[in-house]
């Protein structure tokens, strides 16, 4: 008798084991792509017209999440925990120090519909550790959730500007145009920022602003456990709707003015300062 109970309990335990992982591979979770900013031409993603994605391409002091109605997923507003996410890369040289504003406007619906602001926690590093390889999501302990194709491989190959059957797949970033052109880059440390709301639905939209280094991709990801049934499901940005900054933050023209201006009456002050002594 307990010959025969053994591998009967052996195959209940693996078909639990198997079951668990699979309630894990949630509907579609592809709903949230990375935009320029309300009110650009490329808020809602490459979706929109005249926009070409994979990845994005954002600037380095703002940018936008937004929920585009996906009908292979629930649809259902965001659950919680909901977090932007900030991989930056590593290189000789590199500073890796993103930041995003303390609070987001919330466009419920975008365009046109109600503002209100959300609050926006401050960077957290991820629990993974710099990533070197494998998926953005698996980084942070969140890879059962979404889909795999937010890989190392695919973002050093935007990175640096990768052709051919393994490059980057948007020709904007190809070749000498891609941000860190002939950069070794060795990994990236990815953090992650609390989105204070669970009310984000689909055409709904939240604009951050922020510093963001040159080469860093900006993801995002929700989850609800108690959806479906318990079996939970999740809301995040693939690859191809990811967001890269390719310049960094320059000063605006009247920036620079003002800066020059201020050296010049020094220079003249100083100038003063001798004469009289």
């Amino acid at each position: 008798m307990r010959r025969i109970l053994l591998p009967i309990l052996g195959l209940v335990l693996l078909a639990l084991a198997f079951g668990g992982n699979a309630s894990a591979q949630l509907l579609d979770p592809a709903d949230l792509h990375v935009g320029t900013g309300a009110g650009t031409n490329c808020a809602t993603g490459s979706g929109a017209p005249g926009c070409v994605g994979d990845p994005n391409i954002i600037s380095a002091t703002g940018f936008d999440i937004y929920y585009n109605p996906n009908t292979h997923s629930s649809q259902l507003p965001i659950g919680d925990p909901f977090y932007l996410i900030i991989a930056t890369p590593v290189y000789t040289g590199s500073t890796n120090s993103p930041t995003v504003g303390g609070t987001a406007t919330f466009y419920d619906p975008y365009p046109g519909g109600t503002t209100s602001t959300v609050s926006v926690g401050g960077a957290v590093p991820s629990t993974g550790g710099e990533m070197t390889s494998g998926d953005l999501y698996a980084n942070i302990g969140l890879g059962p959730f979404a889909n795999n194709s937010f890989e190392f491989d695919n973002m050093v190959a935007c990175d640096v500007g990768t052709t051919g059957g393994g490059g980057c797949a948007n020709s904007g970033l190809q070749g000498s145009n891609a941000p860190l052109f002939g950069v070794n880059i060795t990994g990236y440390d990815v953090f992650t920022f609390s989105i204070g709301t669970t009310a984000f639905s689909p055409n709904d939209l939240l604009d951050f602003t922020g510093n963001l280094p040159v080469g860093s991709y900006v993801a995002a990801i929700g989850v609800d456990y108690s959806a479906l049934g318990g079996k939970g499901e999740a809301w995040a940005v693939p690859f191809t709707e990811s967001g890269i900054v390719t310049t960094t933050n320059v000063p605006e023209p009247s920036s620079l003015l003002m800066l020059g201006a201020g050296l010049l009456a020094m220079a003249i002050l100083a100038g003063r300062r001798t004469l009289t002594a």
